[in-house]
């Protein structure tokens, strides 16, 4: 396993602007690298969690159980992305989510307080760690809005723009909820998208 961790020298290096192997090797110090297969989770909710991931392939989605005990997509997590379950993470508290691979994925897995103690003592993954934080607050930001201000066929449509390599990964019902649309209602828009070409 740790030489699989040390191949991923290069790939990071590509990743993580102006990084040294010093640098990229403080990172996969704190990591151990985990492949899970369809539908295992990585982080269930009602337990602890206090890890962090970076997704090196594959797409993660992270739901909860609502009230009337219906899974509702929160998260679609792609490649080059981190995720971990953020009032477990920030409040020590047992996660509200469940982490789940969609088809085979791959993980850098860490302790977020791992991570955050690296990047006070290296700049240069302080600003990859930035960097990744702003695009999961830019992110959520943009979801919410969309689910407030935008009728579904929108919806799919800025999903499609933005994310296209979901519609090749991720289960139509997981897009369909995560959507906030019944697998139908999904099924009609892509539907008459095709027509309209």
């Amino acid at each position: 396993m740790e030489n699989n961790i040390k191949s991923l020298i290069p790939l990071l290096k590509s990743l993580i602007l102006g990084a040294e192997d010093e640098d990229i090797n403080a990172f996969l110090k704190i990591c151990n690298l985990v492949v899970l297969k369809n539908k295992e989770a990585i982080i269930k909710s009602n337990k602890k969690g206090t890890k962090a991931f970076f997704i090196l392939k594959g797409t993660i989605r992270g739901y909860l159980i609502n009230n009337k005990g219906v899974e509702k997509n929160i998260f679609l997590r792609p490649t080059y992305t981190f995720m971990g379950a953020p009032n477990a993470l920030f409040n020590e508290e047992v996660s509200k989510y469940t982490f789940e691979a969609i088809g085979e994925t791959e993980l850098l897995v860490f302790e977020f307080n791992d991570l955050e103690s690296l990047a006070l003592k290296n700049p240069t993954i302080l600003k990859f760690y930035l960097s990744a934080y702003k695009e999961i607050v830019q992110t959520l930001t943009y979801r919410i809005e969309s689910m407030i201000n935008k009728m579904p066929e929108d919806r799919y449509e800025d999903l499609l723009q933005k994310s296209p390599q979901f519609f090749k990964t991720v289960y139509h019902k997981d897009i369909a909820n995560y959507l906030g649309i019944t697998p139908v209602s999904l099924s009609r828009i892509m539907k008459r998208k095709l027509e309209k070409k």
